[in-house]
Parts: structure tokens; C-alpha cells; sequence
């Protein structure tokens, strides 16, 4: 499996990202080749849940 990497974007297309987070009051990631979200089951989540807890980190779980 490819992690897919962070999008490259040009000034102003960040400009807009940047002022679409103000807005929202969230943080956005662009990523150039978005794949598709694994579905985990409530075990994995479970499991993924308590190591994000546990490492102070956030998963994405891709397929």
C-alpha cells in the first residue's frame, strides 16, 4: 500500500484551504491522491482508538 502524500498547492489555493479552516475551526489536510477509508470494524476501532489515546497521535486508516 502507497501512503498517499500531501497535495502541492500553489499560494493561492492555500490562501483559500487557510481561510475555509478560519471559518470551520478545523484543521484540513490536502492530500494529492486521496485513497479511499478503510471500514474497520468496532474491534479495529477499539484497537486504534486506544493506541491514538495512548500515544497522543491521530490515525487515519486508509484501504
Amino acid at each position: 500500500m502507497v501512503c498517499p502524500g500531501y497535495a502541492h498547492l500553489e499560494p493561492a489555493k492555500i490562501a483559500q484551504i487557510t481561510k475555509l479552516e478560519a471559518e470551520l475551526g478545523v484543521l484540513l489536510l490536502a492530500h494529492e491522491r486521496p485513497a479511499p477509508v478503510a471500514s474497520l470494524n468496532e474491534q479495529d476501532l477499539k484497537q486504534l482508538r486506544e493506541i491514538e489515546k495512548k500515544m497522543g497521535i491521530r490515525l487515519v486508516a486508509y484501504a
